[in-house]
């Protein structure tokens, strides 16, 4: 190993680890703190709290490795799998975002961390650090396309692209042989930029020129693909039972016949305020009605 390779390799271990952990945490857990304000009346919150246990395991278990008096102890593997299987939990809860079963839904997100993490025991009892079974490791595979796939389409995919990328830099450093020494601090520093870049202020859509446009796309942004499909499947089929004549497309409500959409009729927003109630709070709609024809320059927070 030449002397800039050791150089590197002593930065990303022992206490200078220790600190750019604890650096990485900072900024984090100040990302977190100001994106909590804008869940304010959603079910985002427990999702949020979610970010916040996989922050404490990710960051708490490198800070133990990294201050361990043995450079590679047996149970640092163990240890970093049962913490990256925590980046699933956010992901997972916000699945389960919808009222009122958004409560309970907490305990199958908790028991799919046992799940995951199951094999960290297995090396804990049992000794040594093994390949993971084909299944689990598709299964794994499958979680991360779901998380990656989620925000496509919004103003989110930053954040899902580097969030993914961070999750499979934690796996790979786990079982890439040799195991790669900056593999957990690259892997927690992309997850760090994703909540970031949650934080960054985009410039709004021209097509929520519309009050309900600027419903429909906050909240297509805040919950990702999977809700948001589910939204427009149901707003679709009451406007063919009732003969509206706009329909809800991914990029907001469109004509079904003719010129583009200039106003809206109020049982089109009765049903939207209806699908929606089980997300967001009345709060959260009237705030967004009541900014009317922002300006193509006016930005707000992803997520708001």
């Amino acid at each position: 190993m030449g002397p800039l390779a050791t150089t590197l390799e002593g930065l990303v271990s022992g206490p200078w680890a220790a600190l750019w952990y604890a650096l990485l945490a900072l900024i984090a857990l100040g990302a977190q703190l100001r994106r909590r304000p804008w869940l304010t009346g959603t079910t985002l919150v427990a999702p949020w709290w979610w970010s916040l246990v996989a922050l404490a395991a990710l960051v708490g278990s490198e800070v133990l490795i990294a201050l361990a008096e043995d450079p590679a102890p047996e149970w640092s593997a163990p240890l970093r799998l049962a913490a990256a299987m925590s980046t699933f939990l956010p992901a997972m809860a916000l699945l389960g975002a919808k009222r009122p079963q958004d409560r309970g839904w907490q305990l199958i997100v908790l028991s799919l961390w046992g799940i995951l993490a199951l094999p960290s025991i297995e090396w804990m009892l049992f000794g040594g650090q093994t390949e993971l079974h084909p299944a689990r490791f598709w299964f794994l595979v499958i979680l991360i396309f779901v998380g990656a796939t989620n925000g496509l389409g919004t103003r989110h995919w930053p954040t899902s692209f580097a969030y993914c990328v961070g999750q499979i830099l934690l796996l790979t450093s786990l079982f890439s042989s040799p195991p790669l020494a900056w593999g957990p601090l690259a892997g927690i520093a992309a997850i760090v930029v994703a909540w970031l870049l949650e934080t960054l202020r985009w410039r709004r859509d021209a097509r929520a020129n519309l009050p309900l446009n600027r419903v429909w796309l906050d909240f297509r942004d805040a919950f990702g693909v999977v809700w948001a499909l589910r939204i427009m499947e149901r707003m679709n089929a009451s406007t063919r039972m009732y003969h509206w004549p706009v329909a809800l497309g991914w990029t907001g409500f469109h004509a079904v016949e003719g010129d583009a959409v200039t106003d809206i009729p109020p049982a089109v927003e009765e049903s939207l305020r209806t699908l929606l109630r089980r997300f967001v709070s009345p709060e959260w709609i009237d705030a967004r009605l009541a900014d009317a024809a922002p300006t193509a320059s006016s930005r707000v927070p992803l997520g708001s």
